[in-house]
């Protein structure tokens, strides 16, 4: 069995049965080979910002999802950041979402640019996109480690910063 991509028939068939994405799925965010996940919370410079966040220049802020991923046990994802925001020079940096993880996604971001940027609730800024695994694994994210099972809001080593 080969890798695939979920297509965007898949990723809608998945959410419609409440699986995929758990809870505040958007149609609109579904892209033809992922899903589009929306800003919900912002931390940056020590403060957690639910609205719209001004980032300075050459500073890192994390953000949760609105999303709360319900990834299936034999498919794993990869987040790319969104273009329109590397091109205002915001980098990411992310790690891969394990088979069976279930909660929000806190992901880390860092503005590379010489002026501050705006980001706010809501806005689409990274995509997930998920792979068909050639196997179950045998054991999942959950049964592992599972340290950010069940996370909601920005997390940090698997607690909540608010």
């Amino acid at each position: 069995m080969n890798m695939s991509v979920y297509s965007d028939r898949k990723i809608l068939e998945l959410a419609r049965e409440g699986n995929l994405i758990g809870e505040n799925f958007d149609v609109l965010s579904v892209t033809p080979n992922g899903y589009d996940l929306r800003i919900d919370q912002v931390w940056v410079s020590g403060n957690v910002i639910s609205g719209e966040a001004v980032i300075p220049a050459g500073t890192q802020f994390l953000v949760s999802t609105m999303e709360y991923i319900k990834m299936p046990e034999d498919a794993m994802g990869q987040i790319w950041i969104r273009s329109s925001y590397a091109r205002k020079g915001v980098l990411g940096s992310f790690g891969a979402v394990d088979a069976g993880f279930h909660g929000n996604l806190t992901l880390s971001f860092l503005n590379a640019s010489g002026s501050p940027v705006t980001v706010a609730k809501g806005e689409r800024i990274a995509q997930l996109v998920i792979h068909d695994m050639s196997s179950r694994p045998a054991e999942s994210y959950g049964e592992r480690s599972g340290n950010y099972q069940g996370s909601r809001g920005v997390t940090v080593k698997g607690r909540n910063i608010l």
